[in-house]
């Protein structure tokens, strides 16, 4: 059977759970997106407002869905992609950027034309430019060709959980190759079984001498969907566990040995007491990035006889030893094999304040004006169990620090922190499967929203049913608290009515789309209580003075500062 490369392409991403693959279309790849328009592979395109927005898209949709898509045009297509691109490499998500490129015979002829979408007559700016922010940069020129780069490259972003880029001629795009007879093979067992097997030994010996131990759980666990093998390794080492800025997960925060989220010295106390003070420390799927040890002040395993045991996604670092090509998804299976007679560890739990806010913080709300320490009480309080909850920057952060309820997994802009990807994201996640059982909710900063507010045309148009929550402090809050005591124009943030959008980007006020004004507590609350099951997309105004700060935001902002 003879498919199209194109159709090929979204063949081999559809066996990577990609149901929807975003894109904005561009001459120079019309091609392809005819055959995703047309194509029988089961792929459904999302048309996004902009290609660094349908990117950010992407990524959202990958860190619920497994693997993200994303296809643009030459240049000034892709070349618009790059931030959500770093993003996604610098937070560990695999998705794919596929671009349209002039015709083989213009690729292969030298020449002084100056091309539209071309940077000078360099055709290759792009591909140099993807090199150092994905896992894999790739043309493909031939028929040949197609079958391996295609799956060489997919192999690779699903392995490193990194972003690739491809570019498609448009003459190849509807090349007609041999269809695939059987599904990609993704060949994951990668490890050095040598390094492996002296890292487990190593391991195995440190917490069977252990009468305490603590797990902090991290994003790249969650991206290799061992969540499950991470509560075994809790429980059957009685550790107390902890979350991580980048990747919350209620799960482990709602287990009866939850400690909090831990961010070195900017975490609660107790919480860094119980991690940095057992025996032996597991950071398990955490990278050594800036947040999640908050700036870098994380001290575990300093003490002298306590150990560390760093389980990351491509290797294992036990105290200062460096286990190379170890991977997270063979290594702790096979941990937890090893330690089926290991004595149960040691665990005094105490009733300790673990978050910022939290459920027992709860008050009764008064006429006062909103505080961020009193409002995010409320939302901690309005969560539940099966949310599918993104937030940007400042709420972001601030949400980082909320108590939140089983079965509930917050993504936003993480280690990169880039303004305006939290929404962007959001906007992707909802056209995930789990989506379509989950209450929808986000918590934007207003300076965060003004850079990708068009994608809330998308949810109107496909009628998700969401809640928006638009922090308005007329700027960029979290920089006024870094850079402090200054009054500047380059925080400030013109006023929108945002509560408005909803109509303006297309929906009928009432029927799909619903705006909202809070300004105290009470006002809050009633809010929270109408949207219990919000219908439509449902844009609330939360009004906040531009200098007020969560106390947490102070400290982790001191850090933060040059």
């Amino acid at each position: 059977m003879k498919i199209t490369i194109s159709d090929y392409l979204l063949t081999r991403l559809k066996e990577l759970n990609v149901n929807k693959a975003f894109g904005i279309p561009g001459d120079y790849v019309l091609p392809f997106f005819d055959r995703l328009i047309d194509g029988e592979h089961g792929v459904e395109h999302v048309l996004s407002r902009n290609e660094l927005n349908g990117t950010y898209a992407a990524d959202g949709y990958a860190k619920v869905n497994g693997f993200g898509a994303m296809a643009v045009t030459f240049g000034v297509g892709s070349l618009s992609t790059v931030n959500a691109v770093a993003g996604a490499y610098s937070d560990d998500t695999p998705l794919i950027v596929i671009c349209g490129a002039p015709a083989t015979p213009v690729l292969n002829t030298p020449t002084d034309k100056l091309y539209h979408h071309v940077v000078g007559n360099d055709f290759d700016t792009s591909l140099k430019v993807f090199e150092n922010i994905t896992i894999a940069s790739e043309r493909i020129m031939t028929a040949e060709s197609a079958p391996v780069i295609i799956d060489t490259m997919l192999r690779k972003a699903y392995q490193m959980k990194k972003p690739i880029y491809l570019e498609l001629p448009y003459d190849i795009q509807t090349t007609m190759i041999d269809a695939p007879t059987s599904e990609l093979d993704l060949m994951l067992n990668q490890s050095s079984q040598h390094n492996l097997n002296i890292a487990l030994d190593a391991a195995k010996s440190i917490i069977m001498a252990s009468k305490t131990r603590s797990i902090v759980t991290g994003h790249q666990l969650q991206r290799e969907e061992m969540i499950d093998e991470g509560l075994q390794l809790v429980e059957r080492l009685n550790a107390a566990v902890a979350t991580t800025f980048t990747c919350k997960m209620g799960v482990f925060e709602d287990h009866p040995n939850a400690v909090g989220i831990y961010m070195g010295k900017v975490c609660e106390p107790y919480t860094n007491e119980m991690v940095e003070g057992a025996d032996v420390a597991i950071t398990l799927g955490v990278s050594n990035n800036e947040f999640d040890t908050g700036v870098f002040s994380s001290e575990i395993g300093h003490e002298e006889g306590k150990h560390r045991i760093t389980i990351e996604q491509n290797r294992v670092v036990i105290d200062q030893t460096v286990y190379d090509n170890v991977f997270l998804r063979e290594f702790l299976p096979q941990l937890l094999d090893s330690l089926v007679d290991v004595t149960e560890g040691v665990l005094n739990l105490e009733d300790r304040r673990k978050f910022a806010f939290e459920h027992k913080d709860k008050f009764e709300a008064t006429d006062a004006a909103l505080t961020i320490d009193r409002l995010f009480i409320q939302f901690s309080n309005y969560l539940k169990p099966g949310d599918l909850f993104y937030a940007d920057t400042g709420g972001f952060i601030n949400s980082s620090q909320a108590e939140f309820p089983s079965d509930i997994v917050m993504h936003g802009c993480g280690n990169w922190g880039s303004l305006g990807a939290g929404f962007g994201m959001f906007c992707g996640a909802v056209f995930t499967e789990k989506a379509d059982t989950s209450r929808l909710v986000t918590i934007q900063g207003e300076g965060a929203f003004n850079m990708s507010a068009q994608e809330l045309s998308n949810l109107i148009e496909y009628k998700k049913d969401a809640v928006i929550f638009i922090l308005d402090n007329s700027g960029y809050g979290a920089e006024r608290a870094i850079h402090p005591g200054k009054q500047r124009s380059y925080n400030d943030i013109p006023v929108w009515n945002y509560e408005e959008l909803g109509v303006a980007f297309g929906g009928t006020k009432g029927v799909d789309t619903d705006g909202f004004i809070v300004r105290t507590e009470k006002e809050m609350e009633a809010t929270l209580t109408a949207l219990e099951n919000p219908k439509g997309v449902n844009i609330v105004r939360v009004m906040l003075d531009p200098w007020d700060s969560a106390s947490f935001n102070i400290r982790f902002s001191q850090l933060l500062r040059h």
